[in-house]
């Protein structure tokens, strides 16, 4: 009797290419993926969405406490707001930068298996694992305006809102640059894994978040002057404390430049690399 020769099981194809409807169907698929890394977030977890909210509050609690209050920092000068909402304005811009990158550079290997299984565009789970980091972020952000706003007494000037949009926006294709570029990178120099976080903690700490720059002494004000999320912090705490309706044309073209060669060099990684993922994953 004859054996039936069977075929080896193939990888379930999504119709991305298809003539006219790619777009729709690319779109569709990174809100699914978006919504499935938002949910994820909260699986088994009854009181998720209370610590989306309290964990950065608990944080902001502790700076405040530390640099407030023990090391006495303070506001530049002339500008009459309270350390602790000074210092909330730049905190969660940051804590959406940070966790977005990383969250995206570690987006490919912690898909493997999607990989495995599914034909579909794989940067869409690196922009999906950080816009879902952004989204959850800006809720609290805004939960945090508004308690500033209305709890503190502190004035918070709508006429910046379109400075904040730009700031927001250019540090949304900034993070999503970088993670694009590092997540191809980690799927083969695994020790990357290990740096990023690190790295970015010094970098938070290297940038005017927690205290002016003019705290610093001269050596790392220099380094403040090249770091770009100085000027992200900068225009932030401009726009919605002091009611800069626009950013300065140098901060403006610093910000668009830095993201833009994010965008640049950490897509082209990201496509020379991409055809070669599934064997090192």
């Amino acid at each position: 009797m004859a054996l039936r020769q069977t075929r080896p099981a193939r990888r379930r194809l999504l119709p991305i290419d298809r003539k006219g409807s790619g777009p729709n169907l690319r779109r569709e698929l990174f809100t699914q993926l978006v919504l499935r890394d938002i949910r994820s977030r909260f699986v088994g977890s009854a009181s998720g969405w209370v610590w989306l909210f309290l964990t950065p509050l608990l944080l902001l609690a502790v700076y405040g406490l530390v640099f407030g209050v023990i090391f006495s920092a303070r506001v530049p000068a002339g500008l009459e707001v309270p350390f602790i909402a000074w210092l909330a304005v730049a905190l969660w811009p940051w804590l959406a930068f940070s966790e977005g990158t990383v969250r995206g550079a570690q987006a490919i290997r912690q898909h493997a298996n999607l990989i495995s299984k599914v034909s579909l565009p794989r940067h869409l789970l690196v922009a999906s694992s950080t816009s879902a980091v952004f989204v959850l972020h800006l809720l609290g952000y805004a939960l945090v305006l508004f308690v500033l706003w209305a709890v503190m007494g502190v004035p918070l000037q709508a006429g910046g809102i379109l400075s904040l949009l730009f700031a927001l926006a250019s540090l949304y294709l900034f993070a999503l640059g970088l993670g694009l570029g590092l997540g191809a990178l980690q799927v083969y120099l695994r020790d990357l894994e290990q740096f990023v976080p690190t790295f970015f903690l010094f970098w938070f700490f290297m940038t005017p978040i927690l205290y002016p720059a003019d705290m610093l002494p001269a050596f790392m004000s220099r380094w403040m002057a090249i770091n770009p999320m100085s000027n992200w912090m900068e225009l932030i705490r401009s726009a919605l404390l002091e009611g800069q309706m626009l950013p300065g044309l140098i901060d403006a073209l610093v910000m668009l430049a830095s993201a833009a060669a994010a965008l640049v060099i950490g897509g082209w990684l990201f496509m020379r690399l991409a055809p070669y993922f599934e064997d090192f994953l």
